[in-house]
Formats: structure tokens, sequence, C-alpha cells
């Protein structure tokens, strides 16, 4: 396992970046695009055209010269300004490694973001929030395993102001992308995840389980069906601002405490089953990233998860804290040092 902590320059350019994209009142799911002129019949009429989920958009903004128009354009070229700012810290970024999601998982977080979920009683969790994490720690950490699931958490009823007819299936169909509901090994039980036809890209919708079993729970305010984790309300406590980068685009979004993270993987190790799972070993490996990523001079996030974590929880994670100190101990010794209380 290898980490590397960005310069001081680069954690300053993603600060000012985060205050950009967080000032956002929304984060447009179609690509800024270019304005154009056209002449039909010895008249010339104004476009702005741009993409969403593949596609060509066009907007008709009016006639040259029209005052109305003119007021449509300086508005289209100040967004396109603010895109283009927004794009280069977006290049520069991931130029020097900072973690960066897809297009479509990007256009998929940025349309749970403009409906309001992530903040008020939402939040990102999964290997995008993992990203998202490291880069608030300002490290690059490596091997990291990829993936287009994007797992969004009810921490508490989330206040949405206004969910289209049709829930969250129909919210996660403004994105242009084809999603559409996976039905259950067991036939009636409801759906609890959406996935996009033909491809890869999923959303997983969790909550905290009472007790050990995964049960499917009601979310109504959603008008869809969450998969109850054990042990997950401890996650989504003290949780934390972020953003998620893309191409050209950033989301604002909430994840949770680094050293939760830290810790209910080190527990999830432990409710995985299969010794081959190859699951376990991922969550196992993103606990010891983040320690050895908080352990330099953010090792308060870990005491503060730990003061935290109930007895049940440290006992459960201790199989996984005692996986992840072979990892940790040749070469990030701060890191084990700190998990080895679990262990």
């Amino acid at each position: 396992m290898k980490i590397r902590r960005f310069d001081l320059s680069f954690r300053t350019a993603y600060a000012q970046a985060k205050a950009l994209a967080r000032a956002q009142a929304a984060v447009p799911l179609a690509s800024a695009g270019s304005i154009q002129v056209e002449k039909r019949n010895g008249s010339s009429f104004v476009y702005r055209y741009r993409y969403t989920a593949g596609k060509r958009v066009t907007e008709y903004l009016g006639p040259e010269g029209a005052a109305d128009t003119v007021q449509k354009v300086d508005s289209a070229r100040a967004e396109i300004r603010d895109s283009e700012t927004i794009a280069r810290y977006c290049r520069d970024l991931r130029k020097v490694g900072f973690y960066s999601a897809d297009n479509s998982t990007l256009v998929t977080v940025a349309a749970l973001f403009n409906a309001g979920i992530f903040g008020k009683g939402g939040l990102l969790v999964g290997t995008h929030a993992f990203g998202a994490i490291l880069n608030e720690l300002g490290v690059l950490a490596m091997p990291f395993a990829m993936t287009e699931d994007v797992d969004v958490a009810r921490a508490e009823l989330i206040q949405i102001a206004a969910l289209p007819r049709g829930g969250l299936l129909k919210l996660l169909k403004e994105t242009g992308l084809p999603f559409h509901e996976v039905p259950k090994l067991k036939r009636g039980e409801p759906s609890t995840s959406f996935k996009v036809r033909g491809r890869n890209l999923m959303v997983d919708l969790l909550v905290p389980a009472r007790g050990e079993s995964y049960g499917t729970v009601p979310v109504p305010e959603l008008g869809a069906h969450a998969t109850g984790l054990p042990h997950f309300a401890y996650l989504l406590k003290a949780p934390m601002d972020s953003v998620l980068l893309g191409r050209d685009r950033i989301v604002p979004i909430v994840v949770p405490h680094p050293g939760r993270y830290c810790v209910h993987k080190l527990a999830v190790y432990s409710l995985r089953s299969g010794k081959d799972n190859p699951k376990r070993e991922k969550d196992v490996h993103q606990a010891a990233l983040l320690a050895a990523a908080m352990a330099e001079d953010q090792d308060y996030m870990f005491a503060e998860a730990m003061a935290a974590a109930a007895k049940p929880l440290r006992a459960m994670a201790k199989a996984g804290a005692q996986r992840a100190l072979k990892l940790l101990e040749a070469d990030h010794p701060e890191a084990a040092e700190q998990l080895a209380v679990l262990a």
C-alpha cells in the first residue's frame, strides 16, 4: 500500500475548487456547451448547444440582437465562464491524482444533489465517498479498487423539497440515463437498487437496520425502499461536507467521518460471509489506507471514532483490524499502532 500526500499548493487548489463548487445552487446535468449564431432566410438566430447523456440538446435563445435574446446570451455566457473555471480546476486536480468519478456517475450524483438529498438527511457512502474522503485528507492512495456503484444512505428523514411523480426512479431518469429497478431474488419484494441498462452503474439506497438483519425498509419521502444494514447508524453520525470531482463538474456531497469510515469498514469485514469474498479484502484495504492517511497529522479523527464506538462494534472490528495490521506494520507503523488497540 502506498500513500502520497499532495503538496500544499494542490491542497489549496482543492480547497478553492471545493468552495466554488459548494456555492452552486445546482449542478448542470448537461455540459456547458457553446453559443452559435445561425442564419436562416436572411435572419440570424442564436442557439446554445449542449450535451447530456451523450445526446446533443438544442436551446433556442432567440433572434440575434433582440433585447430578450441579449439577456439570455449574457446569462448563458456567464454560466459557460463559471463552468470553464470549474472544469479547469477538475483538469488540474485530476492530473495530479485527486480522486474523480466518471461522467455518468457524476451526473447521477448531481441529480441527487439538485434534488436536495445531500445535507438534508442523505449521505454518499461507498467507494465514491471513500475517494472523496481521501481528497479531503489530501492524499493519493494505492491500490484503489474502482466501482460505478453509487451508494446513498439515509441517516434520517430526507427533507426533499419536491420529488417528481415516480419517486427516486423518476429522479434518476432525469439524468437522461436509462435507469430501471433491479428486481430482488425473492418474488414480490420491493427493489432497493436502480441500474442503468447496459452499464454497470447502479444506485443503492441504504438505511440503518435494527439488529443484525438485512431487511428491506420503506423510504416514503423518496417513493422507494432501502436495504437495512447493521451497525450502519454509527457510520452516518458526525458526517462532513465534501465534493465529488468529475471531468468538468464538481458536485457538493456529504460523506462519513473518516475515522468512523475506517472503524466501520473493519467491522464490515467480519459481517461479510465467505473467506474468499473479494469485498472483505476491499473493506480492509480501504480501512488500512484511511488509517495510514490519518496517522501522520490527523490521527485525532481515529481517536474520535474510537471514542464513539460501542463495545459490540469494537469487538466486531477486531478481525478486520488484525488483517489490516498485516498491511500496515511494514510501511506505516504509526497507523498500525493506532489500529492495534482494536486488534
